[in-house]
């Protein structure tokens, strides 16, 4: 699930700088030689879910809208990521985080023909994009070093995907309904007192 996320989201940020190599390994690693070309690292530090983050079970149908299949609730996750970029000006550095976060702020969510196959299942906008959140988890050794770019958090609100857990049988095409008689014998005639005339006004009868 998490490698989904994160392949997910090197799709999108292919898109938003193509110019630029992407990595997601640890920033303690530093920048490796690019032969001039910028570099754009995209780094996972905090996975937690999200509050109150369940959502309803949803419907499988198949290809005539019929539905043939239940899942159970899925869970949203929130995956946040540091990002930082090398480049020979520090203009380009910010140039590139600057375009992230504009392209995230004004499409909210990942495409959904750049999202991995496995969260193909859910509704569009499934992995939405929240650039600098305004209160971001903070990075746990972010104490301990001083980063050697800008520094832009990027944070992701994910389903996780379930395995259908309940097939349905599909509807029946056609519902025939008869009426039978019953299984109740009907009281001889002579059983039955019959009423003679009808009752005078205002008089009650059992």
């Amino acid at each position: 699930m998490i490698d989904a996320v994160t392949l997910s989201l090197e799709a999108w940020l292919r898109r938003c700088v193509p110019a630029a190599d992407l990595r997601f390994d640890s920033p303690v690693r530093g920048f490796p030689d690019s032969g001039g070309r910028s570099v754009v690292r995209a780094f996972l530090y905090d996975v937690r879910e999200e509050e109150n983050g369940r959502v309803g079970s949803y419907y499988v149908r198949d290809a005539d809208d019929r539905v043939i299949a239940r899942s159970q609730p899925s869970r949203l996750f929130q995956y946040s990521y540091e990002l930082t970029a090398s480049a020979d000006d520090w203009r380009e550095c910010y140039g590139l985080l600057g375009e992230i976060m504009r392209s995230a702020a004004y499409s909210s969510a990942i495409p959904d023909d750049l999202l991995h196959p496995s969260l193909a299942g859910f509704r569009a906008g499934a992995i939405r994009l929240m650039p600098a959140p305004f209160d971001p988890v903070p990075v746990p050794w972010s104490g301990a070093r001083v980063p050697d770019s800008p520094v832009l958090h990027l944070a992701l609100i994910a389903p996780m995907p379930f395995d259908v857990d309940q097939r349905i049988e599909p509807a029946p095409d056609r519902v025939e309904i008869g009426v039978g008689r019953g299984s109740a014998v009907a009281p001889p005639s002579g059983d039955v007192p019959r009423r003679q005339g009808r009752p005078p006004r205002g008089r009650i009868e059992e």
